[in-house]
């Protein structure tokens, strides 16, 4: 079968949507893959050997009016080039996993064959609810994010990388330590790195305390003095490739709360502390940690209201009470469904045998 995917913009959207090709992929099937130039999507479609095409889109939400009005154009040509690409592809399906890229070719999809989406938030984003209306089956990754929905949506959690799915967990490296993981994203959080920095500043950190700080692209020179001032061990990293092997090696996760960084957490099973993106749509990644903070999972602190002192106090208190975390990391590993991929490859199939 020749089968389009659509995903781009964000990692949050682009590696769901791999992890689902590649299982299609890895069946015989063809993987047609629509995106922007030079985007994440293209390069991992060249990594894949997949066809790629590629579109014009322009985010629209929190935009200025000029701006929007732009958006709008580059939408109408997407319209277009979508036409051609489908009317020349004649996909089987349409698999979608959200962000702006997706809107306008899914629209045309769905005009020609069936369309399947997935949605990763708590909140589903703007695309997503409006293609939820033009869907043969919805994939939800949290119960409820489609509530107003019938019998076509299906909970099956968050298509995970395979290196995570595939880790297999082994003992610390170092039980003398207290290993903590800070990961701000693939852009880095200026507001995460500031309050560790306000820790490391103003707090006796204890010796045995160990930490590895993912900043992504932003500054951190001031960071990296203040690590250094503090007396602890330390590593700060633009970007972790060994994501599996480092989840595994720490005690305890400080994160922000996007769908895939969670849902990969609790695959592996560690505790988490969640600070919220305080401005991220609909305040999804407020819904998401509170998600896990409700089934024990994760302990959450709203950085609209919170200060360092919580954030530290919350750390000693974590370190001391192993079963405290022990029991997180036990509520962790039953928060999502596993085999994601699978089951949404074995849902499609089914639904074309009926």
């Amino acid at each position: 079968m020749n089968i389009l995917f659509i995903a781009g913009g964000t990692g949050g959207h682009v590696f769901p949507a791999l992890s689902i090709a590649k299982e299609f992929s890895k069946k015989g099937n063809n993987i047609t893959w629509v995106g922007q130039k030079g985007s994440l999507e293209e390069r991992i479609c060249e990594e894949e050997q997949f066809v790629f095409k590629v579109i014009n889109s322009r985010g629209f939400l929190k935009k200025s009016l000029l701006q929007k009005i732009v958006s709008l154009y580059f939408f109408l040509i997407t319209l277009v080039q979508s036409f051609y690409i489908i009317l020349k592809l004649k996909p089987s399906f349409v698999v979608s996993t959200g962000g702006h890229t997706s809107l306008a070719t899914s629209l045309v999809g769905a005009l020609f064959c069936p369309l399947f989406i997935h949605e990763q938030n708590s909140i589903a984003g703007l695309t997503n609810r409006i293609l939820h209306r033009f869907s043969k089956l919805t994939f939800e990754a949290f119960p409820g994010t489609f509530n107003y929905s019938n019998h076509k949506v299906k909970c099956v959690g968050n298509p995970l990388r395979k290196e995570i799915i595939d880790y297999k967990f082994q003992t610390k490296s170092d039980d003398s330590l207290f290993k903590i993981l800070i990961l701000g994203g693939s852009q880095g959080s200026k507001q995460i790195n500031e309050i560790l920095k306000d820790i490391l500043v103003n707090k006796d950190l204890p010796l045995n305390w160990a930490f590895i700080h993912q900043v992504g692209q932003s500054e951190f020179s001031d960071l990296r003095i203040a690590y250094k001032n503090a007396g602890v061990k330390y590593e700060i990293k633009e970007f972790i490739d060994n994501m599996a092997e480092v989840y595994a090696d720490c005690d305890i996760i400080i994160s922000r709360s996007g769908a895939m960084t969670i849902t990969e957490i609790c695959s592996i099973g560690k505790p988490s502390i969640l600070l919220p993106l305080p401005w991220s749509s609909n305040n999804h990644q407020f819904m998401n940690a509170k998600y896990l903070k409700d089934r024990g999972a994760a302990e959450l602190i709203d950085l609209n209201e919170a200060h360092y002192q919580e954030l530290f106090k919350l750390l000693i208190e974590l370190e001391k009470d192993h079963n405290r975390r022990d029991k997180m990391a036990i509520h962790a590993v039953s928060v999502f469904p596993k085999d994601t991929s699978e089951n949404i490859y074995e849902t499609i199939n089914e639904y074309f045998s009926i």
